[in-house]
């Protein structure tokens, strides 16, 4: 059954792409032996995750230009220079220099956070990279050296977050690539949707709801009301779980995270009714996940009501939320943004400068997409990160 295409014509795969495809197609057909019915979450898991054949475990980097997808840090330094002025006053109020990242990807978020908290005057202790994939370590190494040759170093890399840790925690675009359940509302309640394999091709098949997925959507519902009948989406009853896996080992610290989503209010728009699901694949979006299992990303938009009360559960206060133009404006963005060089007359050209605003405040870009959300625990200093800029009364 088809998700319908974005796209009119999906990219070719190369022979080592289609290799890879078969092979992670095989291992989908040994879960299901092994486990029985393929949930769409267990699916999405293993195709990005298993250790033998996941999409992020590659031993190379999905990000950037040849790759299949661009992240904010790629797109414009003003990024990083701008969460760098968010991030000083709280060390400066007394929170532990630690900035541990999560998911580092090509290692430019970690570049850009150092060279523009040490321009001003911020030097950190430590910055812990998260990375999994022990493969892309060496990359990662290689352009911090390269980007931060007059700099002592305070890079430490690890494959899952420390068990002991104060400071502050960064996860950007994260979260939308956590597994998800895909659901259905028919004409007699709700169902899920999980992945058979037949003839060496994943296809859906429906499968009864189960008891963590029925709260998810009992949840949903009693905050929105009841959904109509053919509504197809995504929640995540997982989400508290691989949350605390990651904020568990913290003592007093404070998490930052950012990515695209909504409110519950406005994931669950009566109006939004074929769901969130996007591929990436050859810098091209689609919607059909099943179509290169392992070769392409798949992601859903994060509900961050749910991410607030999932670690409100685990003991963390949320202490702010905003679309992410507001947050970087009010946090100087404009202050922060570098003037453009003057041309041969003198001139100074400003439309660099303004084309790399425009990509991080635009409603269509970044702007009104993306979301920031900040959660605390223990002794954390009183520093408004939030003070011009908060919504979350509208969670």
């Amino acid at each position: 059954m088809s998700l319908g295409f974005r796209i009119r014509d999906l990219p070719r795969l190369t022979h080592g792409e289609e290799e890879r495809r078969r092979v992670v197609i095989q291992r989908l057909a040994e879960i299901r032996r092994e486990e029985g019915p393929l949930y769409f979450d267990r699916y999405m898991d293993s195709i990005l995750y298993d250790p033998r054949s996941g999409y992020y475990r590659q031993g190379k980097s999905p990000i950037g230009a040849q790759g299949d997808f661009v992240t904010l840090p790629e797109t414009t330094p003003l990024f990083a220079e701008t969460l760098a002025r968010v991030l000083a006053p709280c060390f400066a109020a007394g929170l532990k220099r630690t900035l541990i990242e999560v998911g580092p990807g090509s290692g430019r978020l970690a570049e850009g956070l150092v060279r523009a908290l040490g321009q001003i005057g911020m030097e950190l202790e430590h910055y812990v990279l998260v990375e999994p994939d022990r493969g892309l370590w060496p990359m990662q190494q290689a352009l911090l050296t390269s980007c931060l040759p007059d700099r002592a170093l305070p890079f430490v890399w690890c494959e899952s977050p420390p068990t002991d840790w104060s400071g502050m925690l960064v996860m950007n675009e994260i979260v939308d690539a956590w597994p998800v359940a895909l659901v259905e509302k028919s004409e007699s309640g709700w169902v899920e949707w999980g992945v058979d394999i037949c003839a060496g091709c994943p296809t859906l098949e429906k499968l009864p709801l189960r008891a963590s997925v029925g709260a998810c959507i009992s949840r949903i519902e009693a905050q929105v009301g009841p959904l109509p009948v053919c509504y197809r989406t995504e929640c995540n009853p997982a989400l508290e779980a691989q949350l605390g896996r990651i904020l568990a080992g913290c003592g007093d610290g404070a998490a930052l995270i950012i990515d695209y989503g909504h409110s519950r209010r406005h994931y669950y728009h009566p109006e939004r009714s074929m769901g969130t699901l996007q591929c990436y694949l050859h810098q091209l979006v689609h919607d059909d996940p099943l179509y290169a299992p392992g070769v392409q990303d798949v992601t859903a938009m994060v509900d961050f009501t749910a991410l607030a009360e999932a670690g409100e559960r685990l003991g963390w206060a949320l202490s702010g939320y905003a679309p992410l133009a507001p947050f970087l404006l009010a946090a100087g963005l404009l202050e922060t943004a570098r003037p453009g060089l003057p041309d041969p007359a003198g001139r100074v050209d400003e439309v660099p400068r303004s084309r790399e605003i425009l990509r991080l405040t635009e409603p269509h870009e970044s702007g009104e997409l993306f979301k920031v959300m900040m959660l605390e625990k223990g002794d954390v200093p009183d520093v408004a990160v939030f003070a011009d800029s908060d919504q979350s009364d509208r969670l």
